[in-house]
């Protein structure tokens, strides 16, 4: 049984009330990340040595290239920083192997970090800049898997990072690798 679609208007009153729900949302540590938080200032590492062996010279031409570079572990991101409220993350470990996509035909790969703010799933996607002619490679924290405590506690249980990182791809993905 379908449901028939309701359209209704919406005063300017009721948007406003709930974007200041929102703002308010965001700014609650406890609840921000019950939204796609856009990051901004992602830093990555290089491993020249990794990139030289596989021919690979900096700077990459393309965000396709970016990927592959990614995939390869010939950069990783060691720092980034939430765009709504500057929240710097540093990243103890990433695994750029896709848990899902999403987004119009599976464009959005989300991969996990575990920074010193919990671990999340993050997506990252192709996207056009609207201040110049290029693209840019957008990266967001679609959600929070676990918060900082709670990795704590698998470290002091003697998991490593990268354990933590084996262990939550198990489980969103039903796969072990």
């Amino acid at each position: 049984m379908s449901k028939e679609l309701e359209f209704r208007e919406v005063t300017g009153k009721e948007l406003v009330e709930k974007l200041e729900a929102l703002v308010k949302q965001m700014s609650d540590p406890e609840k921000k990340y019950q939204l796609q938080v856009e990051l901004k200032d992602v830093e990555f590492e290089a491993d020249e040595a990794r990139a030289e062996a596989l021919g690979i010279e900096f700077p990459v031409g393309s965000i396709g290239e970016a990927e592959r570079c990614l995939r390869e572990q010939v950069i990783m991101p060691v720092r980034f920083a939430e765009q709504f409220d500057e929240t710097v993350h540093q990243v103890a470990a990433f695994d750029p192997t896709p848990v899902g996509y999403s987004g119009f035909m599976g464009c959005v790969t989300h991969s996990l970090a575990l920074t010193d703010q919990g671990l999340f799933e993050i997506g990252r996607y192709p996207a056009v800049s609207l201040t110049e002619p290029s693209k840019v490679w957008q990266w967001f924290l679609h959600r929070r898997l676990m918060t900082a405590k709670e990795v704590e506690e698998l470290g002091k249980a003697g998991r490593s990072p990268q354990e933590i990182l084996e262990l939550v791809y198990e489980g969103v993905t039903g796969k072990s690798r």
